[in-house]
């Protein structure tokens, strides 16, 4: 990303710490010299470079994993991303409550989602090659989704029930693959 998408995505924050989703104006968040404004016509086209700032923010701050297993990499990377959320948690939630009951909207974002699990599993040094990479990437993106919808409500300090939730499902997740081997 370069710094005029960061600007644009800090700006969005920003007014959504103020406002909601569906007031929120691309006039609020883009300059009018911005060259940015011909990608971003929308909101749709918005909440898609807000996303790829997450996925920035993550692959930026991915050296503090630790190099472990693939499971306890999993593990540390959706975390790290989970406490990039909680750093804008308020536009977040702002954002989800918009789109949680417009699925026809909702649909247009899974390229972009899956782009952030496609980096989620590299992080992680997970092979999502064959068949094998194929059912490793619904899984984490159904793990990552679950731990999204506790990750919402959770007001623990460290994010207790997020952490909790996710090894929780991570686990169950490694059971059934370890019967496909």
């Amino acid at each position: 990303m370069n710094k005029d998408e960061i600007k644009i995505i800090k700006n969005t924050i920003i007014n959504l710490n103020k406002k909601n989703w569906d007031s929120l104006k691309l006039t609020d968040v883009l300059d009018k010299n911005n060259k940015f404004q011909k990608k971003i016509k929308n909101k749709n086209d918005l909440f898609k470079h807000f996303n790829k700032y997450i996925d920035y923010l993550l692959k930026n701050n991915s050296s503090t994993v630790e190099k472990s297993t693939s499971k306890d990499m999993l593990f540390e990377v959706i975390m790290l991303r989970f406490d990039i959320l909680e750093e804008m948690k308020i536009p977040i939630i702002k954002i989800f409550t918009y789109y949680k009951f417009k699925p026809n909207k909702l649909i247009l974002f899974l390229p972009s989602f899956l782009d952030s699990i496609l980096l989620i599993a590299s992080l992680a040094n997970i092979n999502i090659n064959g068949i094998k990479g194929y059912l490793k990437i619904k899984g984490i993106f159904l793990i990552y989704i679950a731990t999204f919808l506790v990750w919402v409500d959770d007001n623990t300090d460290g994010l207790e029930k997020t952490m909790n939730k996710l090894n929780k499902y991570i686990d169950s997740a490694d059971e059934i693959f370890k019967k496909i081997k």
